[in-house]
């Protein structure tokens, strides 16, 4: 292989001349592929090529597996619970391949699987490409990606250090110990390197000399910890997400309790996926709500009002359980009536903004009333059409999940920004 620039006659030659081996020229090559990892001898980041080939295979079992199942039973309509399994069955292992040998310290090599996850987590899920990331691994319980795999980076180092000393494997470690102490790049001080590059406070790695498998494996379970934490702090961080702040994960037996991450129970118990997609982008952030903002002194106080009513800041517990506009409360009295046949359950009117959002809180994280909250929800957002084809300058961007919702937009008044935008007649001031 030819390691560093390329000394022929032009620019990314090979050298004129062959090594010869028993008569027979053996050949130059920058790129090989050595049990099924492929390195690059004259980039940058020696593992590139391998980081490029998993992300074009990723994006093509999604194309084949997921997309594939949208395209027989309609886009948003694949239950998350089956595209989670075929996460796990068809796409981790591309995303995780070779993790144990390339370790993520070339951001640039990383983005290209990080990227096509990110655009996978959102399709299950089904929010658009500006719904914020935390809230991903949140709801459907699936880890991070560079977290996932510097965790099976991990167990292979607890493998090796199980190992004699006079086994290769050990020696080799043993030797990247040893750069990363003098001060150069190595495998061992790439996993250290990565560990220590994470967004929130992980475990740093101890040095190679009385380390364990037993000190790794808890190590593990500290780095887990840590971003379950990470988690947890972003979603509470996001003003988009008020409904997750606090949020009890309710159990089938037991009172309900804190969880980071899991697959959430809405995503299973709202079987109508128009209702379940309402619900999903309401507590993901993927609707525009003008009382929503991270620094609402810095605004006209009459731009945060509910655009329908006037009456209050324009939030979801307002929106929902407090509007007075005439569709709102149509559909808050069907909801009603639901609440009190099904349940015996009397849907109470909340006395404040904060009783409001408790409110809208207890009836969302309850396995008996999610789903027809779910239908209520996606009443009131059709209402208020936040339930669009496509808007530039808001976050709702999927496609409509049935045919009637593309006459929701007009588009052909609406600029490139997203400005002078017209919705049936009426004018929707649009505040980013």
């Amino acid at each position: 292989m030819v390691f560093g620039p390329c000394q022929g006659p032009g620019v990314l030659d090979f050298p004129t001349s062959n090594l010869v081996l028993g008569g027979q020229p053996i050949p130059w090559r920058k790129e090989y592929k050595y049990v099924g990892v492929v390195f690059n001898s004259t980039t940058r980041d020696i593992f590139r090529s391998h980081y490029k080939l998993k992300h074009e295979t990723t994006a093509y079992v999604f194309w084949k597996t997921i997309l594939g199942c949208d395209h027989y039973v309609g886009r948003g309509r694949l239950p998350p619970e089956v595209g989670r399994q075929l996460y796990y069955a068809l796409l981790d292992c591309h995303l995780t391949h070779g993790c144990d040998v390339a370790i993520d310290v070339d951001e640039t090599s990383f983005a290209l699987l990080n990227g096509v996850n990110l655009v996978i987590l959102r399709r299950i899920l089904g929010v658009g490409k500006r719904s914020g990331i935390p809230q991903l691994y949140s709801e459907l319980g699936i880890y991070p990606l560079r977290v996932r795999r510097v965790l099976l980076a991990l167990r292979y180092l607890a493998y090796l250090v199980d190992q004699p000393q006079s086994h290769f494997a050990w020696k080799s470690l043993y030797e990247a110990d040893r750069l990363r102490n003098a001060g150069h790049s190595s495998w061992y001080g790439d996993i250290a390197a990565v560990l220590h590059e994470l967004p929130f406070a992980a475990p740093t790695l101890p040095p190679l000399a009385g380390l364990t498998s037993a000190i790794l494996d808890q190590l593990q379970k500290q780095l887990i910890i840590a971003m379950k934490q990470w988690v947890i702090d972003s979603v509470e961080g996001m003003v988009s997400i008020p409904l997750l702040h606090g949020r009890l994960e309710p159990q089938e037996t037991g009172a309900p309790k804190r969880i980071p991450l899991c697959q959430r129970h809405y995503l299973s118990a709202v079987t109508v996926s128009d209702h379940r997609l309402a619900l999903t982008r309401l507590l993901c952030g993927s609707f525009y709500f003008r009382g929503l903002r991270s620094n609402p002194e810095i605004h006209p106080a009459a731009s945060l009002l509910c655009r329908k009513c006037s009456g209050a800041l324009e939030t979801p517990g307002h929106v929902f359980l407090q509007c007075r506009d005439v569709q709102t409360v149509a559909a808050r009295e069907v909801l009603r009536d639901s609440l009190m046949q099904g349940f015996g359950m009397t849907l109470r009117t909340p006395v404040s903004a904060a009783d409001a959002h408790r409110l809208l809180q207890e009836l969302i994280f309850d396995f008996g009333t999610v789903a027809p909250v779910a239908r209520f929800i996606y009443k009131v957002v059709r209402a208020w059409r936040f339930f669009g084809r496509r808007l530039p300058t808001m976050v709702s961007e999927l496609a409509p999940d049935t045919d009637d919702e593309v006459d929701l937009w007009d588009f052909e008044t609406a600029t490139e920004d997203g400005s002078d935008l017209e919705l049936s007649g009426m004018d929707m001031e649009i505040d980013i």
